[in-house]
């Protein structure tokens, strides 16, 4: 039997898709109203997810955020709240485009997959180090997420107007430098959060090193992490001082995205996200 919770999460992965399936309508007809209801069923799609996790909430007395339905759901939230923001602009708006159909993709997952996690309960974050650890990641990942899908749309722009073909898809999405600027700004947030992220982590380990075992540092999962850190640092910081822009840019935090998303998979399905990897040496 569905239960309200049930519902709002079904609803929440089916406004998604249709604010995705709109936003391709917009790039076949270039019709900016199709934008701005897209925006209306994202806005709709996220307040049922927030639902969701209020009243997961609510029937566990638990912060729900350690299950897998809990993650995606929560990342898609934040997420969401960033990317309307970042859009805000009218001219920057047809980034929709990119933005909502892995977004889509991931809620329709979400719900084909992971729903049976929303009967269980979570585990307990050990303490209010970890717990913002966890929401600042979510939503710098979410920031990562944006910069890699805005360089591949600078990508996309830049090498049709090299081929000269100006028409059709070019013409509705924003300038280069429109673009480029979109880019700069998401990882000119997305990297400081992602230290303060790295620094609440290693409180935690301090806080209770018993946990994670003495060698947590060096575990696969947080040696990527700061190679992570390290990478978004220094596009920022290059591209600030003027000597990273562009097509430079753009190519750099797409190809660093995929291949930080590719690595993260790869550890998740390999089971080396422990932090006691090195536990036995």
């Amino acid at each position: 039997m569905l239960t309200a919770m049930d519902i709002a999460f079904y609803a929440g992965a089916a406004l998604y898709a249709g604010a995705a399936l709109i936003s391709l309508y917009y790039l076949r007809e270039a019709n900016r109203r199709a934008l701005t209801l897209s925006v209306g069923f994202v806005m709709a799609g996220a307040l049922c997810l927030v639902a969701t996790f209020a009243l997961r909430w609510a029937g566990v007395k638990r912060l729900p955020l350690t299950t897998v339905a809990d993650v995606l759901s929560l990342l898609t939230v934040l997420t969401s709240i960033l990317m309307l923001w970042l859009i805000r602009k009218e001219n920057v708006r047809p980034l929709l485009c990119f933005y909502l159909p892995p977004l889509a993709a991931i809620c329709l997952a979400n719900a084909t997959i992971a729903r049976p996690d929303l009967h269980e309960a979570p585990r307990a974050l050990p303490g209010l180090p970890l717990t913002v650890h966890v929401g600042l990641a979510f939503l710098a990942y979410g920031l990562f997420y944006l910069a890699g899908m805005t360089s591949m749309a600078y990508v996309y722009q830049s090498r049709r107007l090299k081929q000269h073909r100006t028409t059709g898809l070019f013409q509705r999405l924003p300038s280069l430098e429109e673009l480029d600027h979109t880019l700069f700004r998401a990882v000119k947030l997305g990297y400081p959060l992602f230290l303060i992220t790295l620094i609440f982590g290693a409180l935690w380990a301090r806080v209770d090193p018993d946990l994670l075992g003495a060698h947590w540092w060096l575990a696969p999962k947080v040696v990527l992490s700061f190679a992570m850190a390290a990478f978004y640092a220094l596009a920022f910081h290059i591209r600030r001082v003027g000597r990273f822009r562009g097509p430079k840019l753009a190519y750099a935090v797409f190809f660093g995205f995929a291949l930080f998303l590719t690595s993260y998979l790869v550890l998740a399905l390999t089971g080396l996200r422990s932090y006691n990897f090195w536990g036995s040496f």
